[in-house]
């Protein structure tokens, strides 16, 4: 198959996808020839790369989309890179993506937002942030020099007063109209001026309107301006000068040890340094430097608004023309160059230096890398007997008290990695008894019930499946699998809690792990990761069940009551935090009943704290003993110690 279709390649540029024997994508490249460079991977030769070798061996198809020009390719590679993060690209070492300070300027009063991707494309982004403490620390600028606001109010409304920002100087308050759309939209601009680097573009038009509003008698504007303008310039008295010209430019280097990569960026603006940041990224199976630098360029700049016109680098990336002519987009000429002496020199060294220090404090870390993953996977695969290194694991678990809010979870793990996209939460339907083996069997049955050729609810079918519990647990997932047809297409095991053993269908013994064992660290990741995901939906769930019901179950109260003390108190924390003489003065209660409820809401609020506060599996509180108490406090006896 793989030859027939190789005999068709078109000699045109496009992207093609690399795909293993479930139809995942392993790889996404681009050429400017797809005959010639898909062609390349399936010769037998030596010359390639221990990296090419390994993915070669895992490839059973490919998909090509050809396009006009080998830029439409170049877009639609990082595209596709974004969407589906393929296990042998070069990518960040984080299975997120780093944060972005988000100023929306498609709105008529803007505002700072920290968001992950960018959305809207009338709207400007900053970053990527590695660091989320920096990228705070910069709202904080902006929000003390600029007063610009970070709330998520509908500003379509006026509101009557506003929040402590405004009086402790971080907002104009738009919200109140305080400040006009005009005046409001000036200070988002100089803020951008300011996020851009054109620190001296700024001062000198601060300085200009300073003058203007000093002669128009507006000292109150004047004052304000003249507080910006010390703040801007005690801030630019930190940032190293490294030019005597005011350049524009980005600094990247990269090093590399193994499969983990450092990549710092080194910021110039206006001939200052800025500040400099440090990515992680990983290739597994290694690569070359200038592949290296040529996958750093896409990610860091496809999510970079700014691109500055001169982009010095410490060894040329693949293809440097064709990114340059990427970067520019008819915005004018984007430089890629090597620095080759003086000042500049200096720096990229300096910038070198600062990625070979960060990948060494790096390994020193106890690793989290590729190759560590790769052996906690083989390990699992020997102790488990699987025809293969599992490449997706799935785990379930159950969560809920005494049966009532229960729910169900299941988390993804791909290569090591969580998948969080794939992750699943699961309502109980079949009934509120405490019957975990039941609401497993709902679970799973939900979950494997789906085509598993249609990917629209989940990525395929996992190699390892995991369910928290012992041979109980373990024996419910063999039943559903094997009503399904898909004994033999999903490897089981239970994971039990007490000593961390592994059961597996057709073995009386478990699998015992070594506690330093990579695997059993892996399975244990996942099994806390499923204990959170589910914990979470749970309290969720428990949460909005008492809000709905704390009041249906009390003693004396009927709709109408329940609505007057509602309507009384505004909120049910505030019926809770009420005292006995309080509910009183509701009308419709007497000093019995109110007696009576003000015991009850003591209880249920002890109830509700208690929930707030339990480990996984935690036994809170019987429902039985939920019902006695009740009904003593429905008989107007005091509530058991």
């Amino acid at each position: 198959m793989l030859s027939e279709k190789l005999k068709l390649l078109p000699d045109k540029p496009g992207v093609y996808l690399m795909l293993d024997s479930k139809g995942r994508i392993l790889y996404v490249g681009k050429s400017a020839s797809l005959r010639q460079r898909v062609r390349s991977y399936f010769q037998s030769s030596s010359a390639h790369a221990p990296k090419i070798r390994w993915m070669v061996s895992k490839i059973r198809d490919f998909d090509t989309v050809v396009v006009d020009t080998e830029l439409e390719a170049l877009i639609l590679e990082c595209n596709l890179i974004k969407k589906h993060r393929p296990y042998f690209n070069t990518k960040y070492r984080d299975d997120k993506r780093y944060p972005l300070l988000e100023v929306t300027t498609g709105e008529e009063f803007p505002r700072l937002r920290v968001v992950r991707r960018q959305r809207n494309s009338l709207n400007r982004y900053f970053g990527p942030f590695p660091d989320a403490g920096a990228l705070r620390r910069t709202v904080t600028i902006l929000q003390k020099i600029f007063q610009i606001r970070t709330c998520s109010l509908d500003m379509n409304k006026k509101i009557p007063r506003p929040c402590l920002d405004y009086y402790i100087g971080l907002c104009t308050a738009p919200c109140t109209r305080y400040v006009e759309a005009a005046a409001y939209r000036q200070q988002v601009e100089q803020a951008i001026d300011y996020m851009e680097g054109n620190s001296e573009r700024l001062l000198r038009r601060l300085r200009a309107e300073m003058e203007e509003q000093a002669a128009a008698l507006n000292f109150e504007r004047c004052a304000r301006l003249r507080d910006m303008l010390l703040d801007l310039e005690r801030t630019g008295q930190k940032q190293k000068m490294v030019s005597e010209r005011p350049d524009n430019e980005d600094y990247l280097a990269v090093a590399s040890s193994g499969e983990l990569i450092c990549a710092q960026v080194l910021q110039v603006r206006e001939g200052k340094l800025l500040g400099h940041r440090s990515f992680l990224l990983e290739s597994p199976g290694g690569s070359e430097s200038s592949e290296q630098m040529s996958a750093f360029f896409k990610q860091y700049y496809q999510q970079n608004s700014y691109v500055p016109p001169r982009i010095l680098v410490s060894v040329m990336p693949d293809e440097a023309a064709l990114l340059a002519t990427w970067l520019a987009q008819g915005e004018g000429k984007v430089e890629i160059r090597l620095p080759q002496r003086g000042g500049k020199r200096e720096l990229m060294e300096l910038a070198q230096k600062n990625a070979q220090q960060t990948l060494e404090q790096e390994s020193l870390r106890p690793s989290r890398g590729v190759e560590s993953r790769r052996l906690a996977l083989e390990e699992l695969q020997l102790a488990l007997s699987l025809a293969d290194v599992p490449w997706r694991m799935e785990c379930v678990d159950i969560s809920n008290f005494q049966g009532r809010q229960a729910v169900g979870s299941l988390i993804v793990f791909e290569q090591g990695l969580p998948r969080k996209d794939q992750y699943r939460r699961f309502r109980i339907r079949s009934g509120d008894t405490p019957d975990d083996f039941r609401m497993m069997r709902e679970v799973l049955g939900r979950r494997f019930a789906h085509d598993p050729e249609d990917r629209r609810s989940f990525d395929g079918l996992p190699e390892l499946l995991v369910v928290d519990g012992g041979k109980g647990q373990l024996g419910v997932a063999v039943q559903v699998l094997q009503e399904l047809g898909l004994q033999d297409r999903v490897a089981l095991a239970g994971l039990a809690k007490e000593n961390e053993w592994l059961f597996v269908p057709g073995r009386r013994e478990p699998v015992v792990l070594a506690h330093t064992s990579k695997a059993l660290l892996m399975v244990t990741h996942m099994r806390d990761e499923t204990h959170r995901f589910a914990l979470s939906y749970h309290r969720n769930v428990r949460k909005t069940a008492f809000k709905q019901s704390a009041l249906d179950e009390a003693p004396g109260i009927g709709e109408g009551r329940k609505q007057a003390l509602l309507k009384h108190f505004g909120s049910l924390r505030r019926l809770l935090a009420a005292s006995q003489a309080e509910l009183a003065e509701v009308e419709g209660m007497g000093r019995k009943l109110s007696e009576q409820l003000f015991q009850y809401l003591q209880a249920a609020g002890a109830l509700a704290r208690q929930s707030e506060q339990p480990a996984h599996g935690q036994q809170i509180v019987s429902q039985q003993e939920k019902e006695r108490t009740r009904q003593r406090l429905s008989t107007g006896k005091p509530p058991p110690a």
